[in-house]
């Protein structure tokens, strides 16, 4: 079953710097409406408590609060199954203190969960280092006081609402074989099929004109996106900046159907997916590397002009590095 391993300070409830106490508890904001949305995801909490350990809570103290938080997402109708959280300092060098996986062990074991089936969901980098090391994927609440610790997570978000706009978008992708299938319903339908393929990575206004005038091309969209081994392949280690799963998310709510693909160039798929019309940006002209395959399978290919006004992923990388060293 799909499950959300939660961190509580930060991500589930304002941080008070130790001062827990079940009066002073408070929810984020999109908490409620985030978790509503993830009606059938089981939900777990994991969360590092050293204030007991510091001596400045109490084991008592931290359950009260942890039993507020219980009660006050149960009247809203979401269920919490279990909290889990470790008392000890970091200088303890336990096994249960994130980013060690003592706390993953334990829910594991009692639950039968499934990590090819969860997500850990923190604000900090030792929740995304726990996550990594259980194996599952992972999302940062962005959190300026404390940062990523260098980590990469999976998905990068404000908030639980935002979280659910991308666990939904994601729950639409598609395997190549989807695709293929898809595409052959749209045929006995008498349909146009359109495709088109790339990065995508920060989705920006570039990206969305060349989606939109493939939109323009036929009935239906189906779109490529790259996997974060073929991009680090030609593009080099230090891209992707966002992950093939964001990246493909985001391209999500602008087509029919979107997958991921491993391979250097869609010519592969071009051949078993057989579309009317394959879209590109001008920039690769009528001799691109898809051509021979599009005259072979009776293709058209449109050329998309490419508008430097609308920016690209190498102007706004170039705007976040500067910002980040001012």
């Amino acid at each position: 079953m799909k499950t959300l391993l939660l961190d509580r300070d930060g991500v589930l409830t304002v941080e008070r710097d130790y001062d827990y106490r079940p009066e002073t508890m408070e929810l984020l904001p999109g908490v409620i409406e985030g978790l509503k949305r993830l009606s059938d995801w089981q939900l777990f909490v994991v969360s590092n408590q050293s204030g007991i350990g510091r001596g400045l809570t109490t084991v008592e103290n931290v359950e009260a609060c942890n039993q507020w938080l219980t009660d006050r997402l149960k009247s809203e109708g979401i269920e919490l199954r279990a909290i889990a959280y470790c008392p000890h300092q970091p200088e303890d060098k336990c096994a249960c203190r994130k980013p060690a996986v003592g706390m993953w062990e334990l829910l594991q074991k009692k639950y039968d969960l499934n990590v090819e089936e969860c997500w850990m969901v923190g604000n900090r980098g030792s929740d995304i280092e726990f996550g990594q090391a259980v194996g599952c994927r992972t999302a940062l609440v962005v959190d300026p006081h404390h940062g990523d610790g260098g980590t990469r997570p999976d998905f990068r978000i404000q908030n639980l609402e935002e979280l659910a706009d991308i666990l939904t978008a994601v729950s639409s992708l598609v395997t190549i074989d989807d695709a293929v299938r898809f595409a052959d319903e749209a045929r006995r339908k008498g349909q146009k099929i359109v495709t088109t393929n790339g990065t995508f990575d920060l989705l920006h206004p570039g990206h969305l004109y060349l989606l939109s005038e493939a939109r323009k091309q036929g009935d239906v969209l189906i779109v490529g996106v790259n996997s974060d081994a073929s991009v680090r392949r030609y593009k080099g280690p230090d891209r992707p900046y966002e992950s093939q799963l964001v990246r493909a998310a985001k391209v999500s709510a602008h087509a029919d159907a979107v997958f991921i693909f491993d391979d250097d160039d869609p010519r592969a798929w071009l051949k078993r997916i057989r579309p009317n019309v394959h879209v590109n940006a001008a920039s690769y002209g009528k001799d691109c590397i898809e051509a021979p395959v599009l005259s072979e399978i009776g293709a058209e290919l449109v050329l998309v002009d490419v508008k430097p006004e609308l920016g690209s992923t190498t102007e706004r990388l170039q705007k976040m590095q500067s910002q980040s060293s001012s």
